[in-house]
């Protein structure tokens, strides 16, 4: 597959993070003036800033597309897992954390759950095969923009899963290979159940990655979250940014640099497999990934299952 490239900046200031990674991967981008455009955030917290694409980042992001790319149409689009979990809905979240106001600066706000869902994937579950509705916004140029966050399953959260905000509300758990009551019921120790999660909700994410691709990868890693991320997670001051328009190769640099390995990562070497994108850089464009690693902290389910597998595997090597 043709390689394209990624770039890595470090910045901690967030009035100039956008348009320092913008200038260091404009020179590669295919994005062209005539393009609708999207802008798929991620508001996956119903009061947890930390969790949040922020505001300020897709603010400065439709400036520096209308000024540097003469875009005219642009939208800002999600559906929050956020409001579902929390009897509200995406338009709550988006006055909640300032995202009317995009449309003061000239683009549109779309509430993915408005949209009919009639598109239809099979998906695995620990409960057998189901099928989920999902829907697609019409625009020849989307943009992922996420911060860096933990993930009891995955272990980590990043542009790739930022596409379940497309799903139907009630079904994106399912996304995650089970329902929300046998989530509930599941019992976190079992090395066989978790195992299975991680790589039925892999294949599932990589199915939908192949009906839904973005564009261009931005992972705004000015703050991050550890710990109980997704959402109740702890924030991470870690000033920096990554930016491609290979989806694979951006979460697997973000990855790294949170200090994970990416084939822990199920959706990243199974999206790999499926010739959706690479997952080792080459020059990487800007700062040395090895200057911006920090290692994050893990989710405690993500945690404990890794320190489980480690130990069966030092006891059958004995």
């Amino acid at each position: 597959m043709k390689r394209k490239e990624i770039a890595l900046i470090k910045e901690t200031r967030q009035s100039q993070i956008v348009k320092k990674i913008m200038d260091t991967i404009s020179p590669y981008l295919t994005i062209k003036a005539c393009d609708k455009v999207a802008i798929k955030v991620n508001l996956s917290g119903s009061r947890e800033i930390y969790a949040n694409t922020h505001y300020e980042t897709v603010e400065s992001l439709i400036f520096y597309l209308k000024e540097n790319f003469s875009i005219s149409d642009i939208s800002v689009i999600e559906g929050s897992d956020g409001a579902y979990f929390s009897g509200r809905t995406t338009w709550d979240i988006f006055y909640k954390f300032r995202y009317k106001e995009v449309e003061l600066n000239g683009a549109k706000l779309v509430n993915l759950d408005d949209l009919p869902h009639d598109n239809k994937l099979k998906i695995m579950t620990i409960s057998g095969e189901k099928e989920i509705s999902f829907t697609k916004f019409e625009a020849d140029y989307i943009i992922s923009v996420v911060p860096p966050k933990t993930h009891d399953i995955f272990p980590v959260f990043l542009s790739i899963p930022n596409i379940i905000g497309f799903v139907k509300p009630s079904e994106r758990i399912l996304m995650f290979g089970a329902s929300n009551s046998e989530m509930k019921k599941m019992n976190h120790s079992s090395n066989e159940k978790y195992s299975q999660l991680r790589e039925y909700a892999g294949k599932n994410f990589v199915s939908l990655l192949k009906e839904i691709t973005p564009s261009l990868s931005i992972i705004d890693g000015l703050y991050g979250m550890e710990g109980r991320g997704p959402v109740k997670g702890s924030p991470v001051f870690h000033g920096f940014a990554i930016a491609s328009e290979d989806i694979v190769l951006a979460d697997s640099l973000a990855a790294y640099v949170m200090g994970f390995e990416s084939q822990e990562v199920a959706y990243i070497p199974l999206a790999y497999k499926e010739e959706l994108g690479n997952t080792r850089w080459q020059n990487v464009i800007g700062v040395d990934p090895y200057q911006v690693k920090f290692p994050y902290r893990p989710h405690p389910f993500y945690k404990r299952k890794k320190l489980s597998e480690n130990n069966h595997k030092n006891h059958n090597n004995k």
